[in-house]
């Protein structure tokens, strides 16, 4: 059932008890109110402090900003003063990642991208405590010594099989700690324009305008440029300040990388032909000769060992945890770059080397505040070079000609719409070719049943994904820091709700503390403790075995330090 309906139900069931009390009628209880405890006001603890939850605006994201209502709806049954805010995604990015930090919960998701099959970015980057700082990807302030020991061997242990069971014991520790509840992972049902392009791939975890698709993508007609969808606006084309994959999905395209990752998740040599490993802890890249930037300039080594350090000088927490390990980065030759590690790290290759971008040293070295560059330029190395970009509107890109690799595309637009109707409307239309983000489940299912055929030219696909969607809680403020609330809060998230209703079926499950969901096969622990039924009378009870109390108002109280 949908918010409104559930409320009508919760309304209509409480007013069946009163009725059915009144009378002395008996048969099944509803769900009880908080129930006012014999203590009185003045000896109870603090009142739980009032709760804005956080969330996308629905144009964005419908199902985010629906469950960060109901859950806020469940709250406040449970005693507590929360209220749901809806704003637009750039600006919740700008409030998690503040200085501030300024934000009591949120609803908002990682994506599967494919280097995160590795489980170092869920398990390391946004749950271990180096990244609780502001500007971190532990955005939870999440902080256990027990789980960091753990997030970091499994980082070091170069034995895969050793690795899984060190990452397995991880999860499980995720799990009893409910640092967050992950409320569901969305399938990838995207679309595309078959009359137009065919061979257009559905990358789990990346969709269909993946870094692959310009080299994959086969024009039908004499229409050599995409035009990409997206319902979600781009406000930063800065490699070191952008935050979000809708960026990084056209960033990765303009800029380049020593390695990218393939399809089937192998790590290819890109910008660099290849790397030995020279030891566990050093490894040597050999970049690729005679590539240029779209200036013109020549890509050297100075360029690669000028980007790494100046992520990793500007503290730019995006990728902090990925860059941690390296120590020192030495010129070998005028083709070879030496990383020196602090310690072995098991994926180095496939997350350090394949996610940081090459920049242009002579552009970057001499701009005095990098990470509040506005970049208006974008001068990458990568295979598409930007023509113009206006925020809310569009980014154009056209094929960089000296590129060693040629994409079949010509370029791309990536048209930015105000909502998923709006893009809807443009598929039908066929003004544009293929979408950037998955589907809303209504949109699915029209172009699924296809009335009266005006959706015959367009081809939906659909793949699992590993990333998922998650309610964040600032765990360095209460009643969050209280570990028996956040139990509680997975007790009263409707995890069917979210995929049965909200999502028609496309996607799976989440549960309190899980973070490694099922799709990724070989790193999810299935046998780790995830609190995943919704059962708001056992939050009750879990509430008040922790000491919560509710005073005469029916206000849910903190326990008596």
């Amino acid at each position: 059932m949908n918010l409104m309906k559930k409320r009508m139900w919760i309304s209509l069931l409480v007013v069946g008890v009163l009725l059915l009390t009144a009378c002395g009628g008996g048969g099944a209880s509803a769900p009880a109110a908080p129930t006012e405890s014999d203590i009185p006001d003045e000896e109870m603890g603090e009142i739980v402090p009032s709760i804005t939850l956080l969330s996308s605006l629905p144009e964005a994201n419908m199902v985010n900003y629906e469950m960060a209502e109901e859950i806020a709806e469940e709250l406040r049954l449970l005693g507590v003063d929360a209220v749901a805010q809806p704003m637009d995604f750039a600006v919740l990015l700008d409030v998690l990642y503040g200085e501030d930090s300024d934000f009591d919960a949120y609803t908002i998701g990682w994506s599967g991208r494919v280097e995160r099959l590795d489980p170092d970015m869920f398990i390391h980057s946004i749950n271990h405590s180096d990244n609780a700082e502001p500007g971190g990807n532990n955005t939870n302030r999440y902080r256990n010594p027990a789980f960091d020991a753990l997030a970091d061997a499994q980082r070091q242990e170069m034995d895969i099989d050793a690795r899984r069971e060190i990452v397995f014991e991880a999860q499980e520790i995720l799990g009893q700690d409910v640092p967050q509840v992950t409320l569901y992972s969305r399938a990838n049902m995207q679309t595309y324009n078959k009359e137009l392009f065919a061979d257009v791939i559905n990358i789990p975890g990346e969709g269909l305008f993946n870094e692959w698709t310009p080299f994959s993508i086969r024009p039908l007609t004499d229409k050599t440029v995409l035009t990409v969808a997206s319902n979600v606006n781009i406000d930063d084309i800065n490699p070191l300040s952008s935050k979000s994959v809708y960026g990084w999905r056209n960033l990765r395209l303009i800029y380049d990388k020593l390695v990218r990752l393939s399809p089937e998740i192998e790590p290819v040599p890109w910008a660099a032909v290849g790397w030995d490993v020279v030891a566990d802890d050093v490894i040597d890249v050999e970049l690729r000769q005679g590539m240029t930037f779209h200036d013109g300039e020549p890509v050297t080594v100075e360029d690669v060992k000028f980007s790494y350090e100046l992520f990793i000088n500007e503290n730019v927490e995006y990728f902090a945890s990925f860059l941690t390990p390296i120590d020192t980065i030495e010129i070998m030759d005028e083709n070879t770059v030496r990383f020196n590690l602090k310690y072995a790290y098991a994926p180095f290759i496939t997350n350090t080397l394949a996610q940081i971008p090459i920049l242009p040293m002579h552009i970057w070295e001499d701009i005095e505040n990098p990470v509040q560059y506005p970049n208006m330029e974008a001068i990458g190395s990568g295979p598409f070079k930007m023509e113009r970009f206006q925020t809310g509107e569009e980014l154009v890109v056209s094929r960089f000609d000296d590129y060693f690799e040629q994409p079949i595309i010509d370029g791309y637009i990536f048209q930015i719409f105000a909502s998923p109707e709006g893009v809807l409307t443009a598929l039908e239309l066929g003004t544009v070719d293929i979408v950037s983000y998955d589907l809303v489940p209504a949109h699915t299912e029209q172009i699924s049943n296809n009335e009266g055929g005006k959706y015959d030219h367009l081809e939906l696909t659909e793949a699992q994904d590993i990333g998922f969607f998650y309610l964040g809680m600032n765990l360095d403020r209460a009643p969050f820091n209280n570990k028996a609330f956040r139990i509680a809060v997975a007790h009263v998230t409707d995890y069917d709700l979210a995929l049965d209703v909200h999502l028609n079926g496309y996607g799976a499950r989440g549960g309190g503390g899980l973070v490694i969901v099922e799709a990724n096969e070989f790193w999810h622990n299935p046998d780790a403790l995830i609190y995943d039924t919704y059962d708001p009378e056992r939050a009750r009870e879990i509430l008040a075995e922790a000491g919560f109390t509710w005073d005469s108002e029916g206000r849910l109280r903190m326990p008596v330090e």
